[in-house]
This record gives structure tokens, C-alpha cells and sequence, in this order.
């Protein structure tokens, strides 16, 4: 059975996120549509390509003659929804995700909002080029660097936020999109962690640099 996954959205991606996602091992390389281009461009074969296919390069199908190339014409779901449902289709259990950020904020937060009709079924380890950022609807616990920067941000409401090892506690806080967010916090140790009772928090770390 495939564990692990590589999914290339057709959003931004860095070679930094490339080289942690070869790093971490893998079984399967898919695409969601134009995300193939990512996957050529850092070297990956994708063993699988799902979606409209409104935004496949011309003449890719030739460069990937073993690529399975999945059409799903439905307009419904994004590219990428469709991607995540394949791999749930293929017993996959973890999914590395790459470009599911960009220039566009509307895709951005599309994306985002795709992904919590998910992560119960999938594991999801979601890379930009400026941060790793975390799905938490119960816990969570970080390693880091003290001054690293941590972001906490609801999405609709998330109950009784505490944690520890951050540089500004909360202590059993609500927060709410529109109202209240957890943004420009940082590690002030080598770990925190983070916990809630309700609704569904995204944990960005930035990387050191940020």
C-alpha cells in the first residue's frame, strides 16, 4: 500500500520545498493539473496527474509517457480537491503538499478552505516558501528556534486556545477570524505546544529567516 505522497499544486513553489519534501521519503508523486510544471521543473516524475486539465502544458503528455493521466472534468471541486481525493482513493495516509500558496489570495484561501474537507482523512504536511503550516483541532507540539515565528489563525473560531513555549501565552483564549488572531507570535524555547476544545486553528512556523 502507498503511505506517503508528494502533491504539487499549481500554486508558488521553492526549491526549499522541494528538497524537504525529498527528504522526507515518499511512495508517490501526484499533480493537481499545472502543477505538473513544478514537478518537471525540480526533477519529479509524477506518477499520476488529476484534473480538468485546463492548465496542463502543451505537449506534456510526451515528455511523462508512464504518468497516469486522470481526467475529472467536474467543476464542483478545484484541481486540488481532486488530486487529495485520489490519493484518498489509493489508500495513501500522508500528503506532503506543495503550491497550495501563491500570488493569487483567492486561490490562497480556496485552497485552505479545500483542506479542512480533508485532513481527518489524510495526514497533511502543507509546505510554502515561507512557512510549514499545521492544521490543529486538538493539539500540537512544535520544535523550533527561540525568536522563530509562529502564527496562530482561526478558521471561523477556534475554543479555548492555550499554550506554552510561546513568547505570548494564551491561556484557554478564543480566537475568531474577523475578530481575533494569533499572528507574529515565536517560539521561546525549542518547542511549544498548542491546544484547543473546539473549532479549527492553522499553525504557521515560518522558517528561521522570517
Amino acid at each position: 500500500m502507498k503511505k506517503q505522497a508528494v502533491l504539487f499544486a499549481n500554486g508558488e513553489v521553492t526549491k526549499r520545498e522541494t528538497a524537504i519534501a525529498g527528504q522526507s521519503g515518499f511512495d508517490i508523486v501526484v499533480a493537481a493539473d499545472g502543477g505538473i510544471a513544478h514537478a518537471k521543473r525540480f526533477g519529479y516524475t509524477p506518477d499520476a496527474v488529476v484534473g480538468d486539465f485546463d492548465s496542463l502544458p502543451e505537449g506534456i503528455h510526451r515528455l511523462f509517457p508512464r504518468t497516469r493521466f486522470i481526467r475529472r472534468p467536474s467543476q464542483e471541486q478545484c484541481d486540488l480537491e481532486k488530486a487529495l481525493i485520489f490519493c484518498e482513493e489509493e489508500g495513501i495516509s500522508t500528503v506532503i503538499l506543495l503550491g497550495a500558496t501563491g500570488k493569487r489570495p483567492d486561490h490562497t484561501l480556496g485552497n485552505l478552505s479545500v483542506l479542512l474537507r480533508h485532513d481527518r482523512k489524510l495526514s497533511l504536511r502543507i509546505l510554502t516558501p515561507e512557512s510549514e503550516i499545521f492544521i490543529v483541532r486538538k493539539t500540537l507540539e512544535l520544535k523550533g528556534i527561540p525568536g522563530q515565528a509562529v502564527s496562530l489563525v482561526p478558521m471561523g473560531e477556534a475554543i479555548q486556545v492555550s499554550t506554552t513555549g510561546l513568547k505570548y501565552p494564551l491561556n484557554s483564549e478564543t480566537l475568531r477570524f474577523g475578530e481575533r488572531e494569533g499572528t507574529s507570535n515565536e517560539f521561546s524555547s525549542s518547542r511549544c505546544s498548542i491546544s484547543l476544545s473546539g473549532g479549527v486553528l492553522f499553525v504557521f512556523r515560518l522558517y528561521p529567516e522570517y
